[in-house]
Protein backbone atom coordinates (compact mmCIF):
# COMPACT_ATOMS: atom_id res chain seq x y z
CA UNK A 1 0.00 0.00 0.00
CA UNK A 2 1.08 3.58 -0.64
CA UNK A 3 -1.18 5.38 1.82
CA UNK A 4 0.12 8.58 3.42
CA UNK A 5 -1.10 9.30 6.94
CA UNK A 6 -0.52 12.17 9.37
CA UNK A 7 -1.36 12.08 13.05
CA UNK A 8 -1.82 15.07 15.37
CA UNK A 9 0.52 17.42 13.50
CA UNK A 10 1.11 20.74 15.23
CA UNK A 11 3.37 23.56 14.11
CA UNK A 12 3.88 27.15 15.22
CA UNK A 13 5.99 30.00 13.90
CA UNK A 14 7.21 32.58 16.41
CA UNK A 15 4.39 31.71 18.77
CA UNK A 16 1.67 31.75 16.11
CA UNK A 17 -0.04 28.39 15.67
CA UNK A 18 -0.16 27.26 12.04
CA UNK A 19 -1.27 23.65 12.57
CA UNK A 20 -3.22 22.30 15.55
CA UNK A 21 -3.31 18.51 16.09
CA UNK A 22 -4.13 17.87 12.43
CA UNK A 23 -4.69 14.29 11.25
CA UNK A 24 -5.55 12.87 7.83
CA UNK A 25 -5.03 9.77 5.70
CA UNK A 26 -4.57 9.83 1.94
CA UNK A 27 -5.60 6.54 0.36
CA UNK A 28 -3.68 5.04 -2.54
CA UNK A 29 -4.74 6.51 -5.90
CA UNK A 30 -7.19 9.00 -4.39
CA UNK A 31 -7.42 12.75 -5.06
CA UNK A 32 -7.91 14.95 -2.00
CA UNK A 33 -8.28 18.72 -2.00
CA UNK A 34 -7.25 21.22 0.66
CA UNK A 35 -9.41 24.32 0.86
CA UNK A 36 -9.24 27.24 3.25
CA UNK A 37 -8.54 30.97 3.57
CA UNK A 38 -5.07 32.46 3.48
CA UNK A 39 -3.10 31.53 6.58
CA UNK A 40 -5.29 28.51 7.35
CA UNK A 41 -2.30 26.14 7.44
CA UNK A 42 -2.59 24.46 4.04
CA UNK A 43 0.97 25.08 2.86
CA UNK A 44 2.39 24.26 6.29
CA UNK A 45 0.59 20.90 6.22
CA UNK A 46 2.00 20.15 2.77
CA UNK A 47 5.53 21.08 3.83
CA UNK A 48 5.28 18.89 6.94
CA UNK A 49 4.19 15.93 4.81
CA UNK A 50 7.10 16.51 2.43
CA UNK A 51 9.59 16.93 5.26
CA UNK A 52 10.42 20.49 4.18
CA UNK A 53 9.26 21.69 7.61
CA UNK A 54 9.53 19.72 10.84
CA UNK A 55 6.35 19.63 12.89
CA UNK A 56 6.56 20.54 16.58
CA UNK A 57 4.63 17.39 17.42
CA UNK A 58 2.78 14.56 15.72
CA UNK A 59 3.92 12.18 13.01
CA UNK A 60 3.85 11.57 9.26
CA UNK A 61 3.72 7.95 8.10
CA UNK A 62 4.95 7.41 4.53
CA UNK A 63 6.08 3.90 3.51
CA UNK A 64 9.77 3.84 2.62
CA UNK A 65 9.19 2.80 -1.00
CA UNK A 66 6.70 5.58 -1.82
CA UNK A 67 7.79 8.12 -4.44
CA UNK A 68 6.30 11.63 -4.22
CA UNK A 69 6.39 14.41 -6.81
CA UNK A 70 5.94 18.00 -5.69
CA UNK A 71 4.67 20.99 -7.65
CA UNK A 72 5.04 24.20 -5.59
CA UNK A 73 2.99 27.31 -6.30
CA UNK A 74 6.05 29.09 -7.73
CA UNK A 75 8.35 26.53 -9.31
CA UNK A 76 11.85 27.99 -9.66
CA UNK A 77 13.00 26.68 -13.02
CA UNK A 78 16.23 28.02 -14.62
CA UNK A 79 15.12 30.53 -17.29
CA UNK A 80 18.11 30.10 -19.62
CA UNK A 81 17.71 26.36 -20.26
CA UNK A 82 15.20 24.67 -22.52
CA UNK A 83 12.22 22.57 -21.50
CA UNK A 84 13.92 19.45 -22.88
CA UNK A 85 17.14 20.13 -20.94
CA UNK A 86 15.16 20.75 -17.75
CA UNK A 87 13.36 17.42 -17.97
CA UNK A 88 16.54 15.60 -18.94
CA UNK A 89 18.09 16.91 -15.71
CA UNK A 90 15.06 15.78 -13.69
CA UNK A 91 15.35 12.29 -15.16
CA UNK A 92 19.08 12.16 -14.45
CA UNK A 93 18.52 13.19 -10.83
CA UNK A 94 15.88 10.46 -10.53
CA UNK A 95 18.11 7.85 -12.19
CA UNK A 96 15.45 7.49 -14.89
CA UNK A 97 17.43 8.75 -17.89
CA UNK A 98 17.88 5.46 -19.72
CA UNK A 99 16.50 6.58 -23.07
CA UNK A 100 17.24 9.81 -24.95
CA UNK A 101 13.57 10.01 -25.94
CA UNK A 102 12.40 10.08 -22.31
CA UNK A 103 12.27 13.92 -21.96
CA UNK A 104 10.19 14.09 -25.13
CA UNK A 105 7.76 11.50 -23.78
CA UNK A 106 7.26 13.46 -20.56
CA UNK A 107 6.80 16.79 -22.33
CA UNK A 108 4.27 15.14 -24.62
CA UNK A 109 2.53 13.69 -21.56
CA UNK A 110 1.90 17.21 -20.20
CA UNK A 111 0.83 18.40 -23.67
CA UNK A 112 3.62 20.88 -24.27
CA UNK A 113 3.74 21.45 -28.04
CA UNK A 114 6.89 20.04 -29.64
CA UNK A 115 7.78 23.39 -31.19
CA UNK A 116 8.53 24.69 -27.67
CA UNK A 117 10.70 21.83 -26.40
CA UNK A 118 14.03 23.40 -27.35
CA UNK A 119 13.21 27.00 -26.44
CA UNK A 120 14.49 28.65 -23.21
CA UNK A 121 11.99 28.80 -20.38
CA UNK A 122 12.27 32.59 -20.19
CA UNK A 123 10.20 32.72 -23.38
CA UNK A 124 7.38 30.63 -21.89
CA UNK A 125 3.99 31.78 -20.63
CA UNK A 126 2.93 30.93 -17.06
CA UNK A 127 0.87 28.01 -18.33
CA UNK A 128 3.76 26.58 -20.35
CA UNK A 129 6.18 26.88 -17.42
CA UNK A 130 3.62 25.14 -15.22
CA UNK A 131 3.49 22.23 -17.65
CA UNK A 132 7.27 21.91 -17.58
CA UNK A 133 7.19 22.03 -13.77
CA UNK A 134 4.59 19.24 -13.76
CA UNK A 135 6.73 17.16 -16.12
CA UNK A 136 9.64 17.73 -13.72
CA UNK A 137 7.45 16.56 -10.80
CA UNK A 138 6.50 13.30 -12.53
CA UNK A 139 9.98 12.55 -13.91
CA UNK A 140 10.69 10.24 -10.97
CA UNK A 141 7.60 8.11 -11.72
CA UNK A 142 5.82 9.08 -8.47
CA UNK A 143 2.89 7.26 -6.89
CA UNK A 144 1.80 10.58 -5.37
CA UNK A 145 1.71 14.18 -6.53
CA UNK A 146 1.43 17.02 -4.02
CA UNK A 147 0.37 20.25 -5.71
CA UNK A 148 0.26 23.69 -4.09
CA UNK A 149 -1.99 26.07 -6.08
CA UNK A 150 -1.22 24.35 -9.41
CA UNK A 151 -3.68 26.48 -11.45
CA UNK A 152 -2.85 29.84 -9.84
CA UNK A 153 -2.39 32.55 -12.45
CA UNK A 154 -3.62 30.47 -15.39
CA UNK A 155 -6.35 31.74 -17.68
CA UNK A 156 -9.60 29.83 -18.17
CA UNK A 157 -8.31 27.72 -21.07
CA UNK A 158 -5.00 27.05 -19.32
CA UNK A 159 -6.83 25.87 -16.18
CA UNK A 160 -9.09 23.60 -18.21
CA UNK A 161 -6.18 21.96 -20.02
CA UNK A 162 -4.13 21.59 -16.84
CA UNK A 163 -7.05 19.95 -15.05
CA UNK A 164 -7.44 17.51 -17.94
CA UNK A 165 -3.77 16.55 -17.63
CA UNK A 166 -4.12 15.97 -13.88
CA UNK A 167 -7.23 13.84 -14.42
CA UNK A 168 -5.31 11.73 -16.95
CA UNK A 169 -2.44 11.25 -14.51
CA UNK A 170 -4.87 10.13 -11.83
CA UNK A 171 -6.43 7.59 -14.22
CA UNK A 172 -2.91 6.23 -14.62
CA UNK A 173 -2.81 5.54 -10.87
CA UNK A 174 -1.14 8.63 -9.41
CA UNK A 175 -2.74 9.82 -6.17
CA UNK A 176 -2.88 13.54 -5.44
CA UNK A 177 -3.13 16.08 -2.65
CA UNK A 178 -4.14 19.42 -4.16
CA UNK A 179 -4.19 22.77 -2.39
CA UNK A 180 -6.20 25.45 -4.20
CA UNK A 181 -8.36 28.54 -3.66
CA UNK A 182 -10.35 27.74 -6.81
CA UNK A 183 -13.38 25.80 -5.61
CA UNK A 184 -14.60 24.76 -9.07
CA UNK A 185 -11.22 23.21 -9.88
CA UNK A 186 -11.21 21.18 -6.67
CA UNK A 187 -14.73 19.92 -7.34
CA UNK A 188 -13.82 18.82 -10.88
CA UNK A 189 -10.67 17.04 -9.76
CA UNK A 190 -11.18 15.67 -6.24
CA UNK A 191 -13.05 12.83 -4.58
CA UNK A 192 -13.13 14.73 -1.31
CA UNK A 193 -12.17 18.16 -0.04
CA UNK A 194 -10.79 18.87 3.43
CA UNK A 195 -11.78 22.28 4.76
CA UNK A 196 -8.94 23.67 6.86
CA UNK A 197 -9.27 26.73 9.08
CA UNK A 198 -7.01 28.21 11.76
CA UNK A 199 -4.71 25.20 11.57
CA UNK A 200 -7.36 22.48 11.90
CA UNK A 201 -9.39 20.36 9.52
CA UNK A 202 -12.94 21.42 10.34
CA UNK A 203 -14.89 19.49 7.71
CA UNK A 204 -14.57 16.75 5.08
CA UNK A 205 -16.78 17.02 2.01
CA UNK A 206 -17.19 14.08 -0.36
CA UNK A 207 -17.48 15.01 -4.05
CA UNK A 208 -19.68 12.59 -5.99
CA UNK A 209 -21.08 14.44 -9.03
CA UNK A 210 -18.27 16.94 -9.76
CA UNK A 211 -21.04 19.44 -10.50
CA UNK A 212 -21.54 23.20 -10.26
CA UNK A 213 -24.09 22.67 -7.48
CA UNK A 214 -21.44 20.86 -5.41
CA UNK A 215 -19.03 23.73 -6.05
CA UNK A 216 -21.63 26.25 -4.87
CA UNK A 217 -22.34 24.20 -1.74
CA UNK A 218 -18.62 23.90 -0.98
CA UNK A 219 -18.07 27.63 -1.45
CA UNK A 220 -21.02 28.34 0.85
CA UNK A 221 -19.53 26.03 3.50
CA UNK A 222 -16.21 27.84 3.23
CA UNK A 223 -17.90 31.22 3.64
CA UNK A 224 -19.82 30.00 6.69
CA UNK A 225 -16.58 28.90 8.31
CA UNK A 226 -14.91 32.24 7.64
CA UNK A 227 -17.91 34.23 8.92
CA UNK A 228 -18.18 32.09 12.07
CA UNK A 229 -14.52 32.78 12.91
CA UNK A 230 -15.12 36.54 12.78
CA UNK A 231 -18.19 36.57 15.07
Amino acid sequence: MTNICCSNLSKSYQGIQSLVATSLCLKQGSVTGLLGPNGAGKSTLIKCILGLVQADSGSVDIPAHVRIGYLPELAQLPPSVTAWQTIRLALQLSNKFSDKTAPSLLLDRVRLAEKHWHKPLRSFSKGMRQRVALAYAIAGDPQWLILDEPMSGLDVMGRKQFLEILLELNKQGIGMLVCSHIVTDLVRLCERVLLIHQGSIVDEINITEHSMSEAEALESRLMQTAEYSHE
